[in-house]
């Protein structure tokens, strides 16, 4: 596991390094190639450098037109900035299987539930995340996907990758609720306290209803109608059975 899993990189926002995550067949996903973050528009020319020298020759920038306009990302020169949307839906509405959002405890919950399963059915979230699962197999070197905050599209986009390669959904959702410690702490507690995900102060500071619920409805949605992360990449057409096989060789290791 990296040293730290948040990259000490100054005026970044929530960037934190994938690689470490054990899989179910006793795996690991490298480090160095796949990174996860909120936008880089506050980023220096020498943290953009940092990034670099780190190894990220791709960014895939999942925020809207507007929102990019208006906080562009700020990249080391040579880094390709792929601009993948997920918003505006294509689809006014998308179906939403009532059991995925049976956990609902808090129904103030249920519309931003709501988004997140619309990302994982609607046409133009697919064809983003399609690119996005395309780009990963074409690079050799790091790749970061983002967002504004790194939390809702970026998180989904993180569940997709890691379960895709098999990480355990109790690790993929440890991953996806981190982002509450890193918004939750300061500096000092936050270095302290990512080196173990599973302590106690990670808990508290994970005790987020909306957040804990969005990520409850993604997994009874892939569960109840695909089965696992997997079938649902394949299925929704993100990557083919020789694509995914491809992509577990190049970001795992033993």
């Amino acid at each position: 596991m990296p040293q730290s899993r948040v990259l000490p990189i100054p005026n970044s926002l929530n960037l934190r390094e994938l690689g470490g995550y054990p899989t179910a067949t006793g795996q690991r996903v490298r480090t160095h190639r796949l990174l996860r973050s909120g936008a880089l528009s506050q980023l220096t020319p020498a943290d953009a450098q940092a990034l670099w020298a780190y190894g990220v020759r791709t960014v895939v920038d999942l925020r809207s037109p507007s929102e990019v306009a208006l906080n562009p990302d700020v990249v080391a020169p040579g880094t390709a900035v792929h601009a993948l949307p997920v918003y505006p839906f294509d689809a006014p509405t998308s179906p939403v299987p009532p059991a995925a959002l049976a956990a609902m405890q808090d129904p103030r919950i249920t519309p931003m539930a709501a988004t997140y399963l619309r990302m994982l059915t609607d046409p133009h979230a697919l064809a983003a995340f399609r690119t996005l699962f395309a780009l990963l197999t074409q690079t050799r070197h790091a790749l970061l996907f983002h967002c504004s905050a790194g939390k809702d599209r970026t998180g989904v986009a993180a569940m997709m990758v890691l379960g895709a390669l098999g990480v355990p959904r109790a690790v993929i959702q440890t991953d996806y609720l981190l982002t509450n410690l890193v918004f939750g702490a300061n500096r000092e507690t936050l270095l302290a306290a990512v080196q173990d995900p599973t302590s106690p102060l990670v808990t508290a500071l994970n005790a987020h209803a909306a957040e804990t619920q969005c990520e409850l409805a993604v997994h009874a949605f892939i569960t109840a109608e695909f089965g696992d992360w997997p079938t649902y990449v394949i299925q929704q057409q993100l990557l083919s059975v020789h694509a995914l096989t491809q992509l577990r060789q190049q970001l795992l290791e033993s």
